[in-house]
């Protein structure tokens, strides 16, 4: 009856759903208007650092990124910050379309929809993305752009355009280190045209900011970024990140794990002083970090294991569930991980919705997997629960472990097609003695 009655109303279920995404797009850009609330001002005074010849990591502003990424906001230095602000808003919603355009081109074959059902897929895909598409709206949709990016590259190269896919993500790895990840893809599979490409593109990107610090400028910009990197990886203590003691909102998996391997000091930055705030084991912390670089690496081999197949076909449906997957990795194994930077979810639920439609195989593990999902971070967040009790929950970290939930799924889906297409050798009857003809 439930399901009658939406599709009788399908045009004003649609429309709902249409008017409340301008109304939450709206409000998004009277926040802005208000009180830049992102870090998007942090970007504008990198960009303005290099326009106006200072040194880039000035109090160490921004950092984690590369100098790069000051040098492409250095565009914008001479306008206002609120007003560049404003101006590059719009951003997210035109990377947002460009990674469903392309998304849908990669998956059409293999999932063909009508155009009801794919409105629908896209929609459940950014409802259950939301918490992380509305915040990286505060950021100009930079981090989906990101994201965009890999998977544009991944679509040019299916084309056999590896030149275009190349410039492409080679761009977005001078921007962040983060995306490298789908590079070693690339030379997991063995696309050594795509590599190679990709690594002179992001060689080029990344010593660009030449030509506006000069070469002296330039090795003193580039040290002391490197050495603040290099500082974070070191770090022995899993509490412990890039930025120092790491804090509730970091969702990377290391600290999710040490969260629940060593108890962190009480004046740590992850701990609540409350009696629901439970710790767990009590393991040194240089022992924690052993043990979590282990288990990393053990999983990122297994999958690296998985993956491992050279496809001809650069169509194989499986490459999107492993780009999926690399996706989400990007977001486990990234130092810092925001909720902004979890927009990376996206592609992995979009496909995994989009099958499901396709196919008409909703299973219910997944069906429980998305009400799980829902209720975790779309029910239990600080709007409903108030700010205390969702802090409460991101210091144990259920959306990095449901991140690895969504990663099971992925891999089971890429688990059934390789069974589908591993070889079948029909048993034929053999003849002890041919027949002798007459």
């Amino acid at each position: 009856m439930i399901r009658e009655l939406f599709y009788r109303h399908n045009r004003i279920w649609r429309t709902c759903c249409i008017v409340l995404a301008v109304i939450v797009s709206v409000i998004q850009f009277i926040r802005i208007a208000r009180r830049p609330p992102g870090d998007f001002p942090l970007h504008w005074l990198s960009g303005h650092f290099i326009a106006t010849g200072q040194f880039l990591y000035t109090d160490n502003i921004n950092y984690p990124y590369p100098p790069f990424w000051g040098f492409v906001h250095s565009v914008l230095a001479w306008i206002p910050m609120e007003t560049a602000y404003l101006l590059v808003y719009p951003l997210f919603f035109l990377v947002l379309y460009l990674l469903v355009r392309t998304l849908n081109r990669l998956s059409e074959v293999h999932f063909p929809l009508g155009k009801n059902e794919l409105f629908w897929t896209v929609t459940i895909a950014i409802l259950l993305s939301s918490r992380y598409l509305v915040r990286d709206m505060l950021e100009c949709g930079i981090n989906l752009a990101l994201v965009a990016a890999a998977w544009l590259a991944v679509y040019f190269w299916r084309e056999k355009k590896e030149f275009r896919g190349s410039l492409i993500l080679g761009f977005a790895m001078a921007l962040k280190c983060t995306p490298s990840l789908f590079w070693a893809w690339f030379i997991l599979k063995r696309e050594w045209k795509m590599a190679g490409l990709t690594f002179l593109a992001a060689a080029c990107f990344t010593l660009s900011p030449i030509m506006k610090l000069g070469y002296s400028e330039s090795v003193h910009t580039y040290q002391h970024w490197v050495n603040n990197v290099m500082h974070g990886f070191k770090e022995k203590d899993p509490s412990r990140g890039i930025c120092g003691p790491v804090p509730i909102a970091n969702m990377s998996l290391r600290v999710s794990l040490a969260r629940y391997l060593m108890h962190f000091p009480l004046d740590h930055e992850a701990r609540m002083k409350t009696p629901l705030y439970v710790d767990f084991l009590n393991i040194p912390p240089l022992t924690a970090g052993r043990i979590i670089s282990l288990s990393m690496l053990a999983f990122l081999g297994f999958v690296a294991w998985l993956f491992r197949r050279h496809y001809d076909d650069r169509s194989d449906e499986r490459i999107l569930w492993e780009c999926a997957v690399v996706s989400i990795m990007i977001l486990l194994y990234s130092p810092v991980t925001w909720g902004q930077h979890c927009v990376g979810i996206f592609p992995g639920i979009y496909l995994l919705i989009r099958s499901s439609l396709s196919r008409k195989q909703f299973t219910k593990p997944l069906k429980i997997g998305i009400g799980v999902f829902a209720c975790m971070v779309l029910v239990l967040n600080r709007a409903f629960v108030g700010k205390f009790y969702s802090e409460l929950l991101g210091t144990y970290h259920t959306s990095t472990f449901l991140f690895l939930g969504i990663i099971c799924f992925l891999l089971s889906r890429h688990h059934w097609v390789t069974r589908e297409k591993a070889p079948q050798v029909e048993k034929q009857p053999v003849l002890e003695h041919e027949p002798v003809k007459v």
